[in-house]
């Protein structure tokens, strides 16, 4: 993680939307975008889009190595890597192109359903913009929060080309305390070097009742995640992270992908208490994560399994 930004970016002229442009459908919309930030050619593109298919995390994975330091540590190498590196770019199109990963955008969508009514929804840490996108696609209020670099100008031009005004953020002094009816943190936390730090400020920035829907694979300090941090190890499993900052447990899916906690005060009617036990049965078994990582190795082997083919 590099240093927070300074600017601020915001996209409030009307524009057209486009029904023709699907680039997680449409491999060469996709080699496009990433030729427009990248440089590469298409054919490098889509060559680098296939290996990391057939092999999930290798690209940041041997970009990192590359580069030098130790994996899973905090430090300055890892902050200039997050500077120097476009391997992410091609690490995340693949995982928003996972059948997984469209399952849980997929539910957080139906969750937020039940509210009856369009939010206002902060997504922290998108890099690239996809959930930003298809929560906009579901007509609500868009705000995208993240660190400027090359994953902010993906996603800047994916937005433009999408035809669709979603607000830029990648400054957290611009956010304003208490506005956002949900929060979208997604796979971001097993980064950061303080995550309850990270976790009171999104907190800060719900409104009462407001809901944070989060996923945080604490657990997967494995060689091809060499950016998650195995100090955080100590957060797998665990829903103390959230009710150090006041949020309570409402929902969420089994694997933790993701779950969803609330603030307290407001409208509570976010509350799904039946969902709850299963979630923190699974947040049992989630805790040996914090002494042993190997036997969450299916999990990586799933996410392979579970990647869409480039002409799909």
């Amino acid at each position: 993680m590099r240093a927070w930004g300074d600017c601020v970016i915001v996209i409030t002229e009307k524009m057209k939307i486009r029904t023709d442009f699907d680039p997680l459908h449409n491999i060469d919309q996709m080699a496009d975008l990433i030729g427009e930030v990248t440089g590469e050619p298409a054919a490098i593109v889509i060559d680098r889009l296939e290996q990391e298919r057939l092999h999930p995390g290798r690209t940041v994975a041997e970009d990192f190595a590359r580069h030098g330091g130790p994996r899973y540590l905090w430090g300055k190498h890892l902050e200039e890597f997050y500077n120097s590196t476009n391997a992410f770019i091609y690490e995340l199109v693949i995982w928003n192109r996972n059948y997984l990963k469209a399952q849980m955008r997929r539910w957080t969508t139906r969750h937020m359903a039940t509210q009856k009514r369009p939010l206002r929804v902060l997504s922290v840490g998108d890099g690239l913009g996809f959930d930003c996108l298809h929560l906009a696609h579901k007509k609500h209020d868009v705000t995208y929060f993240e660190l400027a670099g090359v994953s902010e100008r993906f996603a800047r031009a994916l937005f433009a080309r999408s035809g669709l005004a979603i607000d830029m953020l990648t400054d957290p002094a611009a956010v304003p305390s208490e506005k956002f009816d949900a929060i979208t943190c997604f796979d971001v936390l097993e980064h950061v070097p303080d995550p309850l730090a990270m976790v009171k400020t999104l907190a800060s920035w719900l409104k009462p009742g407001g809901l944070l829907y989060v996923s945080a694979p604490f657990y997967m300090i494995l060689p091809w995640y060499p950016t998650h941090l195995r100090a955080n190890r100590r957060f797998s499993g665990s829903l103390e992270l959230y009710a150090q900052a006041g949020l309570r447990l409402v929902g969420g899916q089994f694997t933790w992908y993701p779950i969803v906690v609330q603030k307290a005060g407001g409208d509570t009617a976010g509350r799904s208490h039946s969902a709850s036990p299963l979630v923190r049965l699974s947040g049992l078994v989630q805790k040996a994560g914090r002494m042993f990582a190997w036997p969450f190795l299916p999990i990586h082997l799933l996410r392979r399994i579970n990647n869409r083919k480039l002409g799909k």
